[in-house]
């Protein structure tokens, strides 16, 4: 009975970490830090997992959407229209 017990733990840590190192590793690309959230993900886990999926991504500068660049000037430049 005890051996059970001992590899729930066992188990139960290795999910513990392991959520750790997931919310480590994808905290940048949702435009939060990598070490706060490694941190967090010890001390809390799954729960800190989920926290770092239900708020709302960052702008991460120097990234846009899609892999384009995005220039804040081509905003106020009109395309000339063919005649």
């Amino acid at each position: 009975m005890e051996i059970y017990y001992f590899g729930g733990v066992i188990l139960g840590l290795f999910i513990w970490f392991f959520c750790a190192y997931i919310a480590f590793k994808n905290a940048p690309q949702r435009g939060r830090r990598a070490g706060t959230w490694g941190f967090l993900g010890v001390v809390f886990g799954p729960f800190a997992l989920f926290a770092l999926y239900l708020m709302k991504p960052k702008h991460v500068p120097g990234k846009a959407k899609h892999g384009a660049q995005h220039d804040t000037q081509a905003n106020l430049y009109e395309v000339p229209k063919k005649h």
